[in-house]
């Protein structure tokens, strides 16, 4: 399901990038690992594989915002917040943008490279 911004809420943009490698599993379902953020995603479809991508990321950051790590992770990361940065109050109401690229590479056998 599509993640709709309304008109209360806060676009966050993130100047960085995360590298996903994509590939289908044996069982045809597809799968997506971010080894840099030790995230794995599991999806029925291209489509949703993508969508997922990006609210992990989204639920990810609100979630740093809440436990007031995002700053440090950001400067980890080498990662700056495009505008004002959000205060841990107004998480509800973010939506953040944090540009991905999905890396599609042949098959692997997925059991090898999942992060648990």
């Amino acid at each position: 399901m599509p993640v709709s911004i309304t008109p209360t809420s806060i676009l966050v943009r993130i100047n960085g990038q995360v590298p996903w490698r994509c590939f289908v599993a044996r069982t045809g379902e597809w799968i997506a690992v971010c080894d840099p953020l030790k995230l794995t995603l599991q999806a029925e479809s291209w489509n949703e594989l993508v969508e997922d991508m990006g609210s992990t990321l989204d639920a990810l950051l609100k979630e740093l915002l809440s436990t007031n790590d995002f700053d440090r992770f950001m400067r980890e990361n080498g990662w700056t917040v495009i505008g004002p940065i959000p205060t841990p109050l107004q998480a509800e109401n973010i939506r953040f943008d944090l540009p991905f690229v999905p890396i599609v590479t042949g098959p692997y056998d997925s059991s090898r490279v999942l992060h648990q």
